[in-house]
């Protein structure tokens, strides 16, 4: 009877061996499935204003607005935020986001689906926002009202400057306004007019004195937004100074 020498197993194959039973004892493993994403979101497809198919009794009608200098805006009826964001190849959403005032609102959360948003797929008129923190998605369709958007109402936050005692504003969707001239209080109410200048009618202020601080903003009567900059003026038409939307 032949007698055969003992098997050896190297010790690399073995190493290979052992590694793959750990992998499979203690891993999934992924395969490719047909609802992941396809790649075709691309960035001109995302940019317009989008919407949720249905009105809403909110002082304007919420929408999520992607712009092609990679800024956003959207409202939830009342309040609004802005940022910016990107897009990877595979449909992966990254976006940042500045203040929004925070009126109650019986609108759509659509500020908060962007700014939790993971991936979005289009597909034409339809975008769908995923998110992976509350596993949700957002359904909208693109808007074909001109009046929907950020355009035409100044509702936000404008600031003069990135530091922390600058006046700003802080204008809400229902017609009232607050803010700080870099010293006191401002309060009141806006409208806007045919020709798309707002008016403000002050309300109640604080009467502080404060040394060295240039209060212009408190002296605003009205104002005009172009490109994202609100330029105020006196009543008797002095420019006064400008505020930057965030």
């Amino acid at each position: 009877m032949a007698t055969h020498p003992p098997r050896r197993y190297s010790p690399a194959r073995f190493v290979l061996a052992a590694a793959f039973v750990l992998l499979l004892a203690g891993c999934t493993i992924v395969t490719p499935d047909s609802q992941s994403p396809s790649g075709t979101a691309q960035p001109g497809a995302l940019v317009g204003t989008w919407v949720i198919d249905k009105t809403f009794d909110s002082p304007e009608q919420p929408y999520v607005s992607f712009v092609q200098d990679n800024t956003w805006s959207a409202s939830d009826g009342c309040n609004r935020v802005q940022g910016t964001w990107e897009l990877g190849a595979d449909g992966t959403l990254t976006t940042t986001s500045g203040p929004q005032t925070m009126m109650a609102c019986d609108g759509a959360q659509l500020p908060l689906a962007v700014t939790r948003g993971t991936r979005v797929e289009v597909d034409g008129d339809t975008l769908v926002i995923h998110s992976s923190f509350d596993s949700t998605e957002t359904t909208l369709v693109r808007s074909q009202d001109s009046t929907v958007g950020p355009q035409g109402l100044p509702i936000g936050y404008w600031v003069e400057s990135n530091t922390p005692t600058a006046p700003f504003l802080s204008i809400q969707a229902d017609g009232s306004y607050s803010g700080n001239d870099g010293c006191n209080v401002l309060t009141g109410a806006w409208e806007q007019t045919d020709d798309e200048a707002i008016l403000f009618t002050a309300g109640a202020t604080t009467l502080r004195a404060c040394e060295g601080v240039d209060q212009w903003l408190s002296q605003a009567a009205q104002g005009r937004v172009q490109a994202r900059v609100m330029t105020l003026q006196s009543a008797d038409g002095t420019v006064l100074g400008q505020l930057t939307s965030r």
